[in-house]
């Protein structure tokens, strides 16, 4: 009995069901039918940024260690200041393996825990919640309860920088980070931005050095987003982060009217549902998913994932509940061309693994294989399948699960700093769609106008 060690990618997968399953695919959707869900399909930039006024009080910051404080007012600042503040940093580590570590080749800057600094900003009414709801967020998530968390102060003096990195994933409900960039003289430091082949810069020297009267500069971004620090030639460059956290409703969540481009996706998708050529006895139609998320390694239920989908894929989610349909989240396993969706998060460290992986998930936790290798016959004849041999679910892609949508493991070897209780997953939405004939694209509209 052979012994399983196998390196399994992990995706992340949504299923939105209209009926019961059918297994009757006599006439396959078109290209351009496929299309034009694809073409009312858009996503945002996965950040914002920019400047913000604030009273002059907001730019002042105590910090200190061992019962010896400061007071730094960056509205009028100077050097000396600066020095000390820089002076009285930590070296910044970040996480590799799982572990702290200090590597002034990969990252080279000081920083602060918040128990030794105090910022006289105040979060609630400085109108970055605001912000965040109105410029990053989308769908049902802009409209819930924000909770920042203030996290750690750091100093990027000459000569300091940050590689590519992605923010260590500390809860489920953890969406985001916001940097609050101050005020100071500095040339260098730009905050670089990378999501799939896209990329963006935030010239924060250039931000707030370019305006009459003192303003803060501001950078938020989803948490699954690649980042980097660029070398800072001269002076500092003064940051504190804020982790971002999506808080339990106080009451029921009211309805969110969609915004334009999610407007064009409902109605892409009620006119196909409502044309009787298209998968006329019903289907199953995949959509990639677009942003990372948080996934529980001891709960493992994936129950909760629905209500932490964010940007585009905050406005799929409400599209389809406009249109009344269930949702539930999967995680799909890819084992050399054959393709399972597992509902909870599998262990099988210490499982014996006889065939191929795809049919142990099957058998021992409730998988359904979704596509499978030509060649491999190792659970030929062991399927629930009434033929015995073919898939359990046949998907029709419109947006393709690709690389960019698959767990990678450099964010876990370079976070800010190590974390073991969870890893980042993509993934994708699968939508169940009924014979023609028992559709909701009919139904009167269900969202607020």
């Amino acid at each position: 009995m052979a012994r399983c060690c196998l390196v399994l990618r992990p995706l992340a997968c949504l299923s939105v069901c209209l009926m019961e399953p059918t297994e009757c695919w006599t006439q396959l959707p078109t290209i351009e039918q496929l299309e034009s869900i694809k073409a009312a399909f858009v996503n945002k930039p996965p950040y914002c940024s920019g400047t913000l006024r604030l009273p002059p009080d907001c730019y002042v910051l105590y910090f200190g260690k061992e019962k010896i404080s400061h007071r730094l007012d960056f509205a009028n600042v100077d050097d000396e200041i600066l020095k000390k503040l820089a002076e009285t940093c930590d070296v910044a580590t970040f996480g590799l393996n799982k572990k702290d570590v200090l590597d002034e080749s990969y990252r080279k800057a000081g920083k602060l825990d918040s128990k030794f600094f105090a910022p006289k900003l105040d979060f609630d009414s400085s109108g970055l919640r605001e912000i965040i709801r109105d410029d990053l967020l989308e769908g049902p998530k802009a409209k819930e309860n924000i909770r920042a968390e203030l996290y750690k102060l750091n100093v990027y003096g000459p000569g300091s920088f940050f590689k590519p990195h992605k923010d260590t994933p500390r809860s489920k409900n953890m969406f985001g980070s916001l940097v609050l960039i101050y005020p100071t003289i500095h040339e260098g430091g730009s905050l670089i931005i990378r999501d799939g082949d896209s990329e963006w810069c935030f010239d924060s020297a250039r931000a707030v050095n370019d305006t009459k009267e003192p303003e803060i500069g501001y950078v938020i971004f989803y948490s699954d987003v690649e980042h980097e620090v660029a070398e800072v030639i001269s002076g500092y460059r003064v940051t504190i982060t804020y982790i971002l956290y999506f808080e339990p409703p106080m009451a029921a969540t009211t309805h969110t009217g969609l915004a334009v481009h999610g407007t064009k996706l409902r109605g892409a998708f009620r006119g196909l549902l409502a044309d009787p050529a298209f998968l006329p006895n019903g289907g199953h139609l995949g959509f990639g998913l677009h942003r990372g998320y948080a996934l529980d390694l001891e709960n493992r239920s994936l129950d909760y994932v629905v209500d932490c989908l964010k940007g585009s894929d905050a406005t799929l989610l409400q599209v389809c509940r406009d249109l009344g349909l269930l949702l539930k989240f999967y995680v799909v396993f890819d084992d050399e061309g054959s393709v399972t969706i597992c509902d909870k998060l599998p262990s099988m460290e210490n499982d014996d693994v006889e065939v191929s992986v795809a049919y142990h998930l099957r058998k021992y936790y409730g998988g359904k294989i979704i596509e499978r290798d030509a060649d491999d016959d190792s659970y030929r004849g062991r399927s629930d399948n009434e033929d015995g041999n073919s898939v359990d679910m046949k998907v029709y892609w419109v947006n393709e699960v690709t690389k960019h949508t698959q767990v990678k493991d450099s964010y876990i070897a370079y976070g800010n700093e190590s974390f073991l209780a969870f890893v980042y997953g993509y993934g994708c939405v699968i939508v169940d769609v009924g014979p023609y004939g028992s559709r909701n694209s009919d139904e009167e509209d269900n969202s607020a106008t």
